[in-house]
Parts: structure tokens; sequence; C-alpha cells
């Protein structure tokens, strides 16, 4: 079988059961969660992946050891409350994990909510998820949006701030070529983790009455699924211990193991 064929079965089969109508699913305030996050995948040695993804060259404390592998990047948006996996692309490792990303908003559908980690909080890729009608909640880095240097400053927790942000100036073509907006309207939000350390959220979800700032740090933790995810797929499948040496074994395996845990997903939910 090709890796096209478990794809139909995983959005022809399992996704119309997962979200049909008469089938209650977990939502938080009336939204699907999503994450859209990548996982660095070593393959079969042989040439064929290697020309098809290219080589990582293998090194240790001691520098390179002067032995190479192909790798990839698997890229899968996930529902994070449901554990359902909905798009799943293998590309080379060079591909940078926002621009996959960006390929796979396509899948959001209004009213869903995305969460990241810090990697993906810049201007581009918030509006680009606006675009499609949904919303976002991302971990910023302490370097990023002024909004958010502010809050990790004075180290307050359940704090929550409403700012305009407007368009870096060297984003701005970008936007303009790609029909977004050159300002938009975001929420920064700090939260307390566990271990202490202070981490501030930027969320389209602006109003405080609905989405209350004492709950994003639960909500955010879902996020956690995404990665949990990823350690079933290499650990308990053995995702990394590929049936074949070539590239349609190696993306039938990948299509076949997120289908398996769609299937599992569905049969344990009740």
């Amino acid at each position: 079988l090709k890796d096209t064929a478990f794809i139909e079965l995983n959005r022809e089969g399992v996704l119309p059961t997962v979200y049909s109508p008469q089938r209650p699913i977990q939502r938080w305030r009336r939204h699907r969660l999503f994450g859209v996050d990548s996982s660095l995948v070593r393959l079969p040695d042989s040439e064929e992946l290697g020309q098809a993804f290219g080589w990582k060259e293998s090194s240790n404390q001691k520098g390179a050891t002067g032995t190479r592998y192909p790798e990839g990047r698997l890229s899968v948006v996930y529902d994070l409350l449901n554990r359902i996996g909905h798009d799943v692309r293998l590309e080379p490792s060079t591909l940078g994990e926002v621009a996959l990303a960006i390929q796979q908003l396509e899948h959001l559908q209004p009213a869903d909510i995305e969460i990241n980690d810090r990697g993906f909080s810049g201007y581009v890729y918030f509006a680009m998820v606006l675009q499609r009608g949904a919303h976002f909640i991302g971990r910023c880095s302490k370097g990023s949006f002024l909004a958010a240097q502010e809050m990790v400053r004075l180290d307050r927790a359940r704090q929550s701030k409403v700012v305009w942000l407007f368009a870096p100036a060297d984003q701005k073509a970008e936007c303009r070529r790609l029909g977004l907006p050159l300002k938009m309207t975001v929420r920064f939000v700090s939260v307390r983790l566990p271990t202490g350390e202070l981490e501030v959220l930027a969320t389209s979800l602006l109003e405080e009455a609905l989405y209350p700032t004492e709950e994003f740090l639960t909500v955010y933790h879902w996020r956690w699924g995404h990665e949990t995810f990823y350690l079933m797929l290499k650990g308990r499948l053995e995702l990394e211990n590929f049936s074949g040496r070539t590239l349609e074994a190696v993306r039938q395996d990948v299509q076949a193991a997120v289908l398996l845990t769609n299937l599992e997903s569905v049969l344990s939910a009740p």
C-alpha cells in the first residue's frame, strides 16, 4: 500500500467519526485545541533516503565522527484533548518547523485554538493563524515582544494586558504580499510554572470574562500532550525502527503509525 492509502483512511474514515455531530468530543470553552509542532526523525541509512531528505553529520563531544545518516522532520497537526493526528508531513530536516507548520494551517477551522511553543511566536505566524479564522496561544521568548519583556521584568503571575502589535519593519513587505494586516490586537498573559519560573503567553483570546487569566496555565500545559505523542511514536511504536529502507516504506510507516494511534484514541475514548 502507498502511504496515501493510510492518509485517506484517516481523513475519510477516522476524522469524520471523531468529529461526527452525534459524537461528543473534548473541548475547552467550546473550542478545539490543536498543536502544530515537529520532531526530528533518524531515517535508515540508504542512498535513496539520503538524496530525498539530506544527510546529517554525526558528532559527539570530540566533534565530527565521520559518519552520517538521513534525517527527516516529522510535523503533525494534533488535537490535544482528543489525541487525534490530523495532518502528517515528513520532510527534510533542513525545512524549518515554522515554514512547515504554515503549510499545515489549512487544516485549522474557524474558532479552533492553536497552542504553540516559543519558536512559533512571531508576528507573521500569528497573523496567518488569524487569517484562517482561528485563535492562538503561544509562549513568548524573553527577547520577543516588548509587552512580554515588560511582564518578565515585573515577574508577577496572573497578569493580563491587551496591546496593539505592529508588523516589524523587515516583515511589512511579506505581510503585504500575504494579505496580512500590519497591526493586530493581542493579549499577553503571565503564568507561574510549578518550577517558579514566569512564562508569558500571547493570545488572540482577548476577553477576560470569557477566557479567565487563571485558566491559561492549565490550557498551555495541555500542549505537553503533543510531546508525549511523539514519545509514543518513537518509543512504544518504535517508529524509527523502520520496516524498509526505501522512500515509500518510510512514508508508509509514518502514516500507518499515526493512523494506528488515532484508532487507539477512538477506541479508548469511551
